[in-house]
């Protein structure tokens, strides 16, 4: 396999393509000098490897570069590296660009990979830090200045989609650098787009345009990304002109940005689907007969339970009415783009009497008493879409009490394993459903490197032998078969629950620049172009 080879075209591209042409994205007019972003949520540090959230990586992206990126439709795309190949079960060898320069003007070498990949386990990380990303690499060997080895613990079959996520850092300028070093910017040297120039955290981020950068070149010469937390202040900015972009627009925003002069509103499907979380344990402690005692065995363990629960979901109603439009309806736990997502599948039924007739079917006539949590501060609509979902265990006949909650008092009861229904946003940065199945469907416990994220304790030991083959497999072609496989076998156990696939969204000052909007929702300064000349 090679940097060269394209996969198959996606569903949604052509959604990408036509909105870059319709904003004049390939135009060549008059480029404005500076810009400035509202951004939700900045950095975290100045340190690429500090920290795995999305926003991390959405911000120091500009500055930094890794091996392989993906493109605004998440198709895996040579960065760094021009080519790769596998040497056998266990080597990967990758090629590196030879026109690349650090921003102090030294050549980018593979002792800067070999460097910043043996980095990463070491630095004492803020929220989660990269090392999941290069567990599977066992030694990185410099076979020349623009070749590198990374020899595997195995097969290692999804190396190539984490290294997206693996920065480059400059081995002279990183070593022994800490947060501090890298605000300062003595260690804060990238190949990327752009240079950095300051940070204040929870305020702006400075970036300069590196004119020597071996890409594309940058529109903009100087782009502060500024740090507005709040909805509403973030549209007030726009709306001022003291930002020319915005991200994560507010459904309740997105009609008054439309009919406003000059303002344009992004949208497309994101990688987050709202996903319902059956608990899969015997005995869940928040699930009760309507008389309030609990049950023997919970009857979500139960699949024709589990099935009633999808039959009462208005997908078209949830995404049209409660998500304002800046939804669509999900019928696969990830957005079928993703490695490994079936795309076969029939569309999830929203039929309320089958619902009730599978509950009476199961023992359940006149259904049970359960307590549905959800966040209220993550996603745009998370609380909306909650409050929907009791209302729609109630149209077949489970009475739900919805707690809507903090991001950080919900995951901090999820993860002791609080609750008996959940309701929240997954996806995944690698655009491969190999992470959900390793990370969210593997039974947990059984193996430290599985089963991360199953806090609600799904297990089914087809998906686990399904998931475990698929990671011994060379050959793509099998692997992927294998993926769907997995995937399709937990979606009729309805061990998850599809919803909503969330839109990422934008809105932009047209006079100002037009954008690329791209569905792992990151804001970068590269894709920020001058408008066309009218």
């Amino acid at each position: 396999m090679t940097g060269s080879t394209t996969p198959p075209a996606r569903p949604w591209r052509h959604l990408l393509g036509a909105a870059a042409a319709a904003l004049g994205l390939l135009a060549g007019g008059a480029q404005a000098q500076d810009t400035t972003m509202g951004v939700r949520s900045g950095p975290l540090s100045i340190d690429p490897h500090f920290s795995s959230a999305g926003q991390h990586a959405s911000a120091l992206r500009n500055v930094f570069d890794a091996l392989v990126r993906r493109s605004a439709d998440m198709k895996l795309e040579p960065n760094l590296a021009e080519s790769w190949r596998r040497v056998d079960d266990a080597t990967w060898e990758f090629k590196l660009r030879r026109d690349v320069r650090w921003h102090d003007g030294t050549p980018f070498t593979a002792n800067d990979v070999k460097f910043s990949v043996e980095r990463i386990p070491t630095v004492v990380a803020g929220t989660g830090g990269l090392g999941a990303y290069v567990r599977s690499i066992r030694e990185t060997v410099v076979v020349d200045d623009h070749t590198v080895q990374f020899r595997t613990h195995g097969p290692a079959a999804t190396l190539l989609a984490e290294l997206d996520r693996v920065f480059i850092v400059q081995a002279r300028a990183a070593q022994g650098a800490d947060n501090a070093t890298f605000r300062s910017g003595g260690a804060a040297i990238g190949t990327g787009p752009y240079r950095y120039v300051s940070w204040e955290p929870r305020g702006d981020l400075v970036l300069e345009r590196f004119d020597d950068y071996w890409g594309a070149r940058p529109h903009f010469r100087r782009v502060t990304k500024r740090e507005i937390s709040n909805d509403s202040s973030r549209v007030a900015a726009l709306l001022s002109g003291n930002v020319d972009l915005i991200n994560y627009v507010p459904p309740a925003s997105v009609g008054t940005l439309n009919r406003t002069a000059n303002l344009q509103v992004l949208q497309v499907p994101s990688i987050y689907v709202f996903l319902l979380h059956p608990d899969g344990r015997d005995q869940s402690p928040l699930v009760t007969d309507n008389e309030g005692r609990p049950f023997a065995q919970s009857p979500l363990r139960d699949r024709r339970v589990r099935q009633a629960l999808s039959l009462s979901i208005n997908r078209n109603g949830m995404a049209r009415n409660i998500m304002e439009g800046l939804a669509e309806p999900a019928h696969t736990p990830l957005p079928p783009v993703f490695f490994g997502v079936p795309r076969d599948t029939a569309e999830l039924r929203y039929d309320p009497a089958e619902g009730r007739r599978l509950l009476a079917e199961a023992g359940f006539p006149n259904g049970f008493r359960i307590q549905l949590h959800c966040t209220n501060d993550r996603f745009a609509g998370d609380a909306r879409v909650c409050a929907a979902l009791g209302q729609s265990l109630a149209s077949i006949g489970i009475t739900a009490e919805v707690n809507a909650q903090p991001t950080s008092v919900y995951f901090t009861n999820y993860t002791r394993g609080d609750h008996s229904l959940s309701m929240n946003g997954w996806g995944t940065l690698t655009g491969d459903a190999t992470y959900m199945l390793a990370s969210l469907l593997h039974t947990r416990g059984v193996d430290p490197r599985f089963g991360t994220f199953n806090r609600m304790r799904y297990s089914n030991p087809e998906v686990d032998r399904i998931t475990r083959a698929s990671l011994e497999v060379v050959d793509e072609g099998e692997r992927e078969r294998l993926v769907k496989q997995g995937i399709r076998t937990a979606m009729e156990d309805h061990a998850i629950i599809p919803i909503v696939t969330l839109s990422a969204v934008w809105a932009i000052n047209a006079r100002r620049m037009s954008f690329t909007a791209r569905m792992d929702e990151e804001t970068l300064a590269l894709d920020a172009r001058a408008p066309a000349a009218p």
